[in-house]
């Protein structure tokens, strides 16, 4: 029997959970825990699934220890700041280790502790929730169809089309999403992992339906370090991820950034100190929980996670695009933004007891997940992925991804 213990209960943590229990689609026995250091958060999901809770503050390093003892794998879904003491607390247990992504810093002190996972038998799959995570594979996979890589290229569309009078849906961390918008991105260019100005390299890209053409531009994320490093030996060149959010959500996010509230600087009010991230983070998730009252519950959002890989083929320029377009869960109701999220790392650590993931060690996905497997194992829950290669490059890559993402079913 597969023992598993999921690290958080917050969204991520509950469609982690949520998927491993849903017998339909994996009928495997196991033992899932669930943990949160709010045990109340921890017990709700807990009581919906049938599984077990337990209160768990990871910054404890031996109460981690004592908790995550005799697991299988440990599915990170804390902030990612937490990755390298779960990872090592991992190394002490001997468990398997899966989480979302270290946004790029995080991610590239990640990959020192290879070597001692790989000694220890065990592997770490580092970013695997939409992207980073579903993007890596495809990303591999497009490279494999290759003989040499020079260019790889993660973007991510987002679209919200929900009726609503809520002022703002956040479809992730919004601690996350304030860093994604004030941290400078990386990129590598010219086989070299640089900065570039937060918000730069906007460019109007044609997307899938239902979002279409939408504006995207540089955004701090894991996948350049990955890509440098997974598809070094092909001489990979160019490496970026660039993201596209709805128009309203970014001007309330940058509305908000630009007002200060994304600075942990302490501030002064009313005599005592305040941390303005901290402090907005409060206040707009008090108000994400009355966020389903104003839509009467029907979601309608959309997300495209699409990767670009450029190199040749037996000496032949070629570009390869794979493509997935995820929309709200019908069958959970959960959002498209969240959902490619939360499943992957349930897909995934399934496969790492299955035996279907043998490679050891820090790794991204492009390195170690199967990707026709998980492929199909994406397309049991409504979230296919579709593939184009052409040589010579041609303007209509996007009209064949169109056509085939909207083709009746």
């Amino acid at each position: 029997m597969m023992k598993l213990i999921i690290l958080g209960a917050g969204i991520q943590g509950s469609i982690v959970a949520t998927d491993l229990c849903d017998k339909e689609l994996s009928p495997d026995e196991k033992d899932v825990t669930i943990c949160d250091y709010d045990f109340a958060k921890a017990r709700e999901v807990a009581d919906r699934l049938g599984i077990k809770a337990l209160q768990c503050d990871v910054s404890d390093h031996d109460a981690l220890i004592s908790i995550i003892k005799g697991a299988d794998v440990v599915l990170n879904c804390v902030q990612y700041n937490w990755n390298i003491d779960i990872m090592r607390a991992c190394l002490v247990v001997g468990a398997h280790y899966v989480d979302l992504g270290g946004l790029f810093h995080v991610t590239k002190k990640q990959f020192d502790l290879h070597e001692e996972f790989k000694k220890a038998g065990l592997t770490a799959v580092l970013g695997m929730g939409s992207t980073p995570g579903t993007m890596n594979v495809m990303a591999g996979y497009a490279a494999s169809r290759l003989d040499t890589v020079r260019e790889a290229h993660a973007i991510c569309a987002c679209g919200d089309f929900t009726r609503t009078e809520a002022i703002i849906g956040i479809p992730y961390s919004l601690l996350t999403v304030m860093e994604e918008h004030t941290m400078d991105p990386w990129i590598l260019k010219d086989g070299k992992l640089q900065p570039v100005p937060a918000g730069s390299g906007k460019e109007m890209i044609p997307f899938s339906e239902p979002i279409g053409l939408a504006e995207a531009f540089y955004c701090i994320h894991s996948e350049p370090a990955q890509f440098a490093r997974s598809f070094k030996e092909k001489g990979i060149q160019e490496a970026s991820f660039k993201l596209s959010l709805p128009e309203a959500f970014e001007e309330r996010i940058r509305f908000l950034a630009e007002l200060g509230f994304s600075s942990e600087e302490p501030l002064e009010v009313g005599g005592q100190q305040v941390n303005p991230l901290k402090t907005m983070v409060g206040v707009v998730n008090r108000y994400l929980s009355r966020y389903d009252d104003s839509n009467d519950g029907q979601l309608n959002d959309s997300d495209v996670l699409r990767a670009v890989v450029k190199g040749t083929k037996d000496g032949v320029e070629k570009e390869v695009i794979v493509e997935s377009v995820i929309r709200t869960s019908e069958k959970w109701g959960f959002m498209a933004g969240a959902l490619d999220t939360g499943v992957p790392p349930s897909i995934v650590a399934q496969m790492i007891c299955k035996g279907q993931i043998t490679e050891r060690g820090a790794l991204a996905g492009e390195q170690c997940v199967p990707p026709i497997p998980y492929f199909k194992e994406l397309a049991k829950r409504e979230m296919p992925v579709y593939c184009v290669e052409k040589t010579p490059l041609s303007s209509d890559d996007f009209e064949q991804l169109n056509e085939a993402m909207n083709k009746p079913k």
